[in-house]
């Protein structure tokens, strides 16, 4: 999987207040779990010990991108809710604990600090993909309080069975949550040609993610509920794998959000990571 070239954004914030349309219109599906995560993820975060509001982004070129995460780092249109959870998450830092710029910024051999393209779920374990370190190194040096962890299309490229590359997944959510961090899983988009692999890897992500009560964005129910049978031509780019970036920067509303999957994955990832610092750390 290919590296896309960054989006050019502008270099401050836009200030706008959501109107009444976009509160409604934009809003994400934010529990569609089924059960409450709160418990488990509690007994989790009683284990974290380092700096609060660490987010890290694991994954392949889909979160190396720089539009994946490029409305959090420079976008238009945060609401003062999401300015907080951002400040709180270190973004525009560009340091240590921004997870925001971890995952996009270029390192040698096609890779972030905590993304790599064409990583396989066994690889992302194991390291050295492009030099990235394995996932308990990362985990060691940054100490996230979160992390949302989306791979698995470099594992259907490969023909892996899902049974094996689920057993990878667990393995990672094992490691992240014995160092106290709380994982989000997202379930995978769209793969052209790939319709029931996505299928079979998502169903098995949606079991793993309630067996181990975790938090869920499934990312592939909310574009299908946004755009229905047209998700594909309107989220994916025209390799049919990374996902439509024109409106990465955003603002996020409601149209935009229907027709580029990099603001729709991010805006996403904002508000799941709020829902989860208010029912998870906050006191």
């Amino acid at each position: 999987m290919r590296r896309y070239f960054a989006l050019v954004l502008a270099g401050t914030f836009l200030i706008a207040l959501a109107s009444p349309a976009r509160a409604q219109d934009a809003k994400p599906i934010l529990a569609p779990e089924g059960y409450d995560y709160a418990p488990a993820a509690k007994k989790v975060a009683a284990k974290f010990n380092g700096t609060p509001g660490v987010f890290l982004h694991l994954g392949d070129s889909i979160t190396y991108a720089n539009q994946n995460t490029a409305w959090a780092r420079g976008g238009q249109g945060h609401t003062a809710a999401e300015k907080a959870f951002i400040a709180w998450s270190h973004g525009g830092k560009r340091n240590d604990n921004d997870g925001w710029y971890l995952a996009s910024v270029d390192v040698p051999n096609g890779r972030s600090h905590t993304a790599a393209s064409g990583v396989r779920a066994d690889q992302y374990l194991a390291g050295g993909k492009g030099g990235l370190p394995p996932l308990a190194d990362i985990v060691k040096k940054h100490k996230p309080q979160m992390a949302l962890y989306m791979l698995g299309t470099n594992d259907i490229s490969a023909g892996r069975p899902v049974a094996q590359y689920i057993a990878d997944v667990e393995k990672a959510v094992d490691l992240l949550e014995a160092a106290g961090t709380v994982v989000i899983l997202s379930t995978l988009p769209p793969y052209k040609g790939k319709a029931k692999e996505v299928d079979a890897y998502n169903a098995a992500l949606r079991d793993l993610a309630k067996k181990k009560q975790l938090p869920l964005i499934d990312l592939n129910a909310e574009m299908k509920a946004r755009a229905g049978e047209q998700m594909e031509q309107a989220y994916l780019s025209s390799d049919g794998v990374h996902l439509s970036n024109e409106k990465a920067g955003g603002p996020a509303n409601a149209e935009n959000l229907r027709s580029c999957g990099y603001l729709l994955r991010c805006y996403l990832a904002v508000h799941k990571g709020m829902e989860v610092k208010a029912k998870v750390f906050d006191k």
